[in-house]
């Protein structure tokens, strides 16, 4: 008898150390209506939230160039980058 009240005893008080410890619920996060609007010089082009003229370039991988042309992103082979950690922002 003495166990069986001992093991209600301990489960009660896990159970109340269990709903004491609850998180409280998060709150939505809240988005912009608009989007903001990034100026962007003629024939550029867009990366990760910045405007980049026509001609930018940079490398996203081992050997891989990433470069504004017209107004379109392009990728080619560059011996420059080598060892570049690929950019996936």
């Amino acid at each position: 008898m003495l166990m069986l009240f001992r093991t209600i005893s301990i489960s009660a008080l896990l159970l109340g150390l269990a709903h004491a410890q609850q998180t409280p619920p998060l709150a939505a996060p809240t988005f912009d209506s608009m989007p903001v609007m990034i100026p962007l010089p003629a024939n550029g082009c867009v990366w990760a939230g910045r405007s980049f003229s026509d001609g930018a370039g940079f490398c996203v991988a081992d050997k891989v160039l990433q470069t504004c042309t017209i107004g379109k992103w392009s990728r080619e082979i560059s011996e420059g980058c080598r060892g570049a950690m690929a950019d996936t922002r």
